[in-house]
Order: structure tokens, then sequence, then C-alpha cells
């Protein structure tokens, strides 16, 4: 077993929804619907589900007719405990994981629907930040100042102070009006949402089908966008919130709350500090169906969000949402597009 699907099993199973739906499996195959009624959850949350179990190689599915099997991977479950944990990575390799894990939850942190909403204090979690805007350059190919600034503004309104910073950090070198980032050891070279200045030769199209290929493949294995909720068990109260990568954000709200500190909603804090980690709950409500090309993803998800809302007020005494904030994206969806998408 490779370290890889032993890292995916261990994750996959550290979700309560997820071993239920595990455990019933393991009793027999069933659809995804009778899934969906025997643990009261939405099709598409059993979906986003059974593609993190499938993914893990926990489960299979197989086409019957119209209705799409599910059934559990005997093999695997046949595997120790043992033999999972000896797979695992040690060493380096974990140190270099766990240094991933806290980049994500460090962008997750400061990045807010892929713009940067405030540039952090500490200099380790700025440097983090700061490689973002970095990894938009080509290496070794110079930009001007204008074209400095049209990388950075799509994240960063500031460019200013983002220009400097990532001089003053050597991130890029600047010769009078040129900049560019020098290209290092085994420095792979990022995908970037600009058309190519380069001719048309066969070293610049085989860069061409290779940003393509790169392209490809972040499509096919994105993360999940959608809806997820912080349940309260004790007093009931929600809070509801639109993910842009919903396995991500678990990972990184669980940590918050197993570290006993919430910095997006002071009464949750407060609630935590009153009731312990292990009194919230987090479990997502609805995935996006991934948009089509030229659909406003971050529009869509917008208006998902602001339906759940509406289903489920999680205002005062039901949740921890902001009733006035609500109503006031509200009114601004109803602007641009005339109501909310139903």
């Amino acid at each position: 077993m490779k370290p890889e699907q032993s890292i995916a099993i261990m994750k996959a199973l550290a979700d309560q929804s997820r071993l239920a739906i595990v455990k019933s499996l393991l009793e027999r195959s069933q659809y995804v619907e009778e899934i969906a009624k025997r643990h009261a959850l939405a099709p598409s949350t059993v979906s986003f589900h059974l593609r993190k179990l499938e993914q893990a190689g926990l489960v299979t599915s197989r086409k019957e007719q119209y209705y799409v099997v599910i059934q559990a991977n005997n093999a695997i479950f046949d595997t120790t405990l043992r033999e999972i944990v000896s797979a695992l990575p040690g060493g380096r390799e974990l140190q270099n994981g766990r240094m991933e894990e806290y980049k994500l939850k460090v962008l997750e942190t400061f990045f807010r629907q892929g713009r940067l909403e405030k540039l952090p204090t500490q200099h380790k979690k700025r440097l983090i930040v700061l490689e973002q805007f970095a990894a938009r350059f080509v290496p070794e190919q110079r930009y001007s100042e204008q074209e400095v600034t049209g990388l950075i503004v799509p994240l960063f309104a500031d460019y200013c102070t983002i220009r400097r910073l990532l001089v003053d950090e050597g991130m890029i070198r600047r010769d009078g009006t040129a900049y560019w980032r020098e290209r290092k050891p085994g420095d792979q070279e990022e995908p970037l949402n600009l058309p190519s200045q380069q001719g048309k030769g066969s070293e610049s199209m085989a860069k061409d089908s290779k940003r393509a290929e790169i392209k490809r493949v972040y499509k096919q294995n994105r993360p999940d966008m959608g809806i997820y909720q912080l349940r309260n068990r004790v007093n009931g109260k929600i809070f509801v919130e639109s993910s842009q990568n919903l396995d991500g954000t678990r990972n990184s709200r669980l940590f918050q709350l197993r570290m006993g500190k919430v910095v997006f909603n002071r009464e949750l804090q407060e609630d935590l500090k009153r009731y312990g980690a292990d009194s919230f709950e987090f479990s997502v409500l609805e995935v996006l169906v991934r948009p089509e090309a030229g659909d406003n993803a971050e529009q869509l998800l917008a208006a998902l969000e602001l339906r759940w809302l509406e289903k489920l007020q999680p205002f005062g005494e039901r949740g921890y949402n902001n009733a006035k904030g609500y109503q006031r994206d509200m009114e601004r969806l109803r602007q641009q597009n005339g109501g909310i998408p139903a």
C-alpha cells in the first residue's frame, strides 16, 4: 500500500457521517438514494462523502440499470491497521506534509474567494502569502511595472506594498524598470492565466501544452465547493457558510475548534469556551454542481449560501450568523441578478 493511500484512508474515515455510511455498506451494497434516506442526508452530500471514500479505495461503484450501486471494498477492510500505519511516511516526508498543511491553513485564513483580505503580521505567514504572488511570475521572464501591477491586482488591491515586499524578500528581482523571478533548482513553472508573450516556436508550444495539461489535471482534481454548517449539539445553534474547498475548510475549522480559538465569529468563540470542542460538529449541507465554462462560480456559490441562510435562518437564538450581513448580501445579489437563482 502506498503512503498516499494510507493517508487518504485515515482522512476519509475521520468523519462521523462517512463512518456511518461505511458501516451500512459493510452490511450490504446500496443505492445512493437509499444511503441518503437511511442516514437522513441530502443526495448531494452523500455523493460528496462517497467521492472521498472512493478516492481512498474504501468503496467501489457499478451501474445497475438506471441506478449506481455502491459497495464496500472488502479487500481494503481486510487490511490491518498495522499495515496501513506502516505505509505512512516518516521523517522528512511527514515534516513536508505538515508544512503543506500549515501553508493551506494560512492561505485559507487570509484569502477569501481567491483574493487576499489582509497581509499577515507574522513574518512566516507573510512569506507564505507572498509566495502566491511570486508564483504568478514566469521564471526569468522580464516584466514592466505595469505588467507586475496586472499580476498583483487580481489578488490584492495594494499592489505597491506587495511589489515592494516581493523585492525586499528576494522573491523577485528588480533592475531599473524591469522585474523578474529567478529560476531556482527544482523550480516548477506554475500555470498562469496570462497570454503567452513568447513566439510560437517548438519550445513555446511545448510549454503551452504543459500548461494545458496542468490545467486539465487541476480541473479534474479541483476541490469541491459548497455549503457547510457548524452545529452546537448542546443548544442547537448553527453557523452556515460557503467554502471553495470543503475538505480544506473542514480540516481548518475542526483544527480551530480543537485549539479553542475561532476568529471568524465572536459568539461562537464564547460558546466554544463554554461548551468545549466536542460539543460542535461539522457537516456538509450541499455540494455545488461543477460550474460550466463561462459560469461565475463565486456568484453561484454566494447564491447557494444565501438560499441555505434563507432556509435555516441561523440568526439570533437559532444560530451564529449575522442577520444584517445576510440582508445586505441578499439585496446585493438581487441587484446583480434581479433575484436569487432557484
